[in-house]
């Protein structure tokens, strides 16, 4: 992965540096599960819309995340701890001119929207607000990676005081493939519409349909919001990735 020739650096509210691009090293596991489009299309703002995948479905990425380094090789430090982090993500689509699957994909982008994003500390809740717009908040966040792969379990939060979401990923039996993506993200800030790149590289391991082990369990309350299935027809994992979190570029029509 390629240092960027010039960097930026902002102060945030906590006191701490940090460069853009930002690079993080990270454990990743996370599943892809249908929703409702209309429940999707309700919470996402224009000019998006919600990637169909069948007629009157959309999709939501909901991804553990466990930090083990926040901030460059040793030599650009932000002084941020690592911490965990769940990620609710609606697959969307900016630029389409069509509500229909496949040709929704014509002239458009496929990124995803962040819908909520807890987090353990303070410190990432500036990084990601301030920087962003992603709607961190402080809550209980625990992501594991052990020998059968990736767990988390959030509590609290915007959802009620009780579990919110509790995940299981399997380690995979196939190899991780080593990938080198560059993806789109959206949030809003100030009003506005967000896009902000991310540059993901490292060995992702990537597969479709149900798993044995793989297992997920959301409150009543975030399944209504999204209108979510609970059977996951996609999922993933990685325990040595590497991204980088560019300047965001605000897109609002």
């Amino acid at each position: 992965m390629t240092t960027a020739d010039h960097r930026s650096r902002t102060r945030l509210s906590t006191g701490h540096e940090v460069s853009l691009p930002l690079e993080v090293s990270l454990t990743v596991g996370g599943v892809v599960v249908p929703a409702r489009r209309s429940r999707l299309e309700a919470v996402l703002p224009d000019p998006l819309s919600s990637l169909a995948i069948a007629p009157g479905v959309g999709c939501v990425a909901l991804v553990a995340i466990q930090y083990h380094r926040v901030g460059g090789d040793g030599r650009d430090t932000t002084g941020l701890e690592p911490y965990d982090e769940f990620a609710v993500i609606i697959l969307a689509v900016h630029g389409s001119r069509t509500n229909t699957l496949i040709a929704q994909l014509a002239g458009g982008e496929i990124g995803g929207y962040v819908h909520w994003l807890p987090v353990t500390t303070e410190p990432a809740v500036a990084l990601g607000r301030e920087l962003w717009g992603y709607p961190k908040e402080r809550t209980d966040v625990m992501v594991t990676d052990g020998p059968n792969g990736v767990r988390a379990v959030v509590s609290g939060g915007r959802y009620g005081d009780r579990e919110t979401v509790r995940l299981e990923v399997a380690r995979p039996r196939i190899s991780a493939r080593a990938r080198d993506w560059t993806l789109a993200s959206y949030t809003t800030k100030a009003g506005a519409l967000v896009w902000t790149p991310v540059q993901i590289q490292g060995e992702v391991a990537i597969g479709i349909g149900p798993s044995v082990g793989t297992r997920l369990e959301v409150a009543p309350a975030l399944t209504r919001e999204l209108g979510l299935w609970q059977r996951p027809v996609g999922r993933l994992y990685g325990s040595r990735v590497r991204a980088r979190l560019l300047e965001g570029e605000c897109i609002t029509e």
